[in-house]
């Protein structure tokens, strides 16, 4: 594809030594776009995804933008607040540097990134909406739901569970589904073995020791690592021989000690692996026998759900929005359980450790149907689609102006309607144009019209030789 368009990315966040689910799906989703656009990535510093991406070939720009967090949580004075944030030095500046940068148009990912789609749409540039979360329901939701539909053409759902969020009347004229999926490079398929063998070594867990695992590029509350060690210290009571490994970064530092004390206190702290951030998972979903996802919160998807199902892991989870989703997709809805029932959690995962050829058949069961349903080429296939159809809307046509006035720059009561000034803005450009291109032409075609023809040249040769024939007479 000679000429691409350019398609501006915007990253609410860049954290400096991990990368969270959103980060990763981001840049991903970039990578991919980049055969069908010319994309830039913006995000607010440098860290890991800004360095990934760099070496994945995508430009990358550092524009401090603030998020909106009260677009996850809505509350009564989300608009005020919004228009606030657009009266700030950061968004006019943001403004500014889009309308020089003129792409066919941007992407917004996450809720809380509200300001880039609301500088966009103020310029007439579309806006695709990136959203991979569940926002949070409230009385007051459909404030943050009215937002998002305003400044966007199109919205790109993570799932079903995601899109539940906005209205029929959304999902059926703006809502596009992309669920996430992995990189296949990453997953290391024929060296399984040799991983696990390795991995389980590093953790000196033996062979003979059932390994269940609990990962969360961070670990908060809501992410249920309490409930994951209640479960555990149920299992420890009647399997000796279990082993557990917990991996992720304690972004909540007193509540991830609070969890540490507890096994401890239970006497299982030599039955426990407590890992910090890893940037390379494969090692550890190879090491382990069973996944465990305990979130407490409705999920948008389940990126670690999703893995461990394609790594060919048996996965017990909590039946919470997006989880339920992947599992049913992938037919495991039997490793589902009420949602904050450890007692069921443990259950499940006793009975499954207790039939390992079982669980071995389970497991590969269910990676044939993740792969199916949300594998890489799955991903491409959706994507394709997409790409062909903004191609077809936006690249290299002149952007629409808004359909109203963004919050906050209410147009006045004499201000021309939008599609008006829209027209004259096109005319002053045509106008520019073609006063710039007289401008360069002028020269040369002054030299044309200087410069006389092989006739003309001789006649003006012969009035001079008979001139000065006259003279000398």
């Amino acid at each position: 594809m000679a000429d691409k368009a350019a398609v501006v990315l915007f990253s609410h966040v860049a954290n400096d030594n991990s990368i969270t689910g959103a980060e990763k799906l981001l840049l991903f989703f970039a990578r991919e776009l980049s055969s069908y656009f010319d994309c830039l990535l913006v995000a607010p510093q440098e860290g890991k995804l800004t360095r990934q991406a760099r070496r994945s070939g995508i430009a990358v720009e550092l524009l401090p933008i603030p998020l909106v967090y009260g677009m996850y949580t809505p509350y009564a004075g989300l608009e005020e607040d919004i228009k606030t944030f657009q009266k700030g030095r950061e968004f006019k500046e943001l403004k500014k540097w889009l309308d020089q940068r003129r792409p066919a148009f941007i992407v917004t990912s996450t809720c809380v990134h509200v300001l880039p789609a609301i500088a966009a749409k103020s310029l007439g540039i579309p806006v695709v909406w990136k959203i991979s979360e569940i926002i949070t329901s409230n009385e007051h939701t459909p404030l943050s739901i009215h937002v998002i539909h305003r400044y966007s053409d199109q919205i790109v759902c993570i799932s079903q569970t995601a899109a539940l969020s906005f209205t029929e009347e959304m999902r059926a004229s703006k809502i596009a589904l992309l669920p996430p999926t992995w990189e296949d490079k990453e997953m290391m398929t024929a060296a399984w073995s040799k991983l696990r063998g390795e991995r389980r070594r590093e953790l000196r867990v033996k062979p003979a020791n059932p390994l269940v695992g609990y990962i969360s590029s961070y670990i908060i509350r809501e992410k249920g690592l309490e409930h994951f060690i209640d479960m555990a210290i149920l299992l420890a009571q009647r399997r000796p021989d279990i082993r557990f490994l917990v991996i992720g970064e304690p972004r909540d530092k007193e509540y991830y000690s609070r969890c540490k004390r507890k096994v401890k206190l239970e006497g299982l702290s030599s039955r426990f692996r407590f890992e910090g951030y890893e940037s390379s998972l494969s090692e550890s979903y190879c090491a382990m026998d069973m996944l465990v996802v305990p979130s407490l919160v409705r999920e948008g998807f389940g990126m670690t759900a999703m893995e461990g199902l394609a790594f060919g892991k048996p996965v017990v989870a909590y039946d919470n929005g997006g989880l339920g989703e992947i599992m049913r997709a992938a037919d495991c809805s039997d490793g589902l359980v009420p949602p904050e029932d450890t007692e069921a959690l443990a259950e499940r995962v006793e009975a499954l450790l207790a039939q390992p050829v079982l669980a071995a058949t389970i497991g590969a069961r269910s990676r044939g149907r993740v792969i199916a349903a949300y594998g890489p080429a799955a991903y491409r296939e959706r994507l394709r689609g997409l790409a062909e159809a903004w191609r077809l809307r936006w690249n290299g046509a002149d952007a629409a102006a808004p359909a109203e006035p963004p919050a906050g720059e209410a147009a006045g009561a004499d201000a021309p309607p939008a599609k008006a000034r829209q027209r004259r803005r096109r005319a002053s450009k045509r106008r520019l144009r073609r006063r710039l291109a007289g401008r360069a032409a002028a020269p040369r075609s002054a030299r044309r019209a200087k410069r006389p023809g092989r006739a003309s040249r001789r006649r003006r040769a012969s009035r001079r030789r008979r001139s000065a024939a006259a003279r000398r007479r």
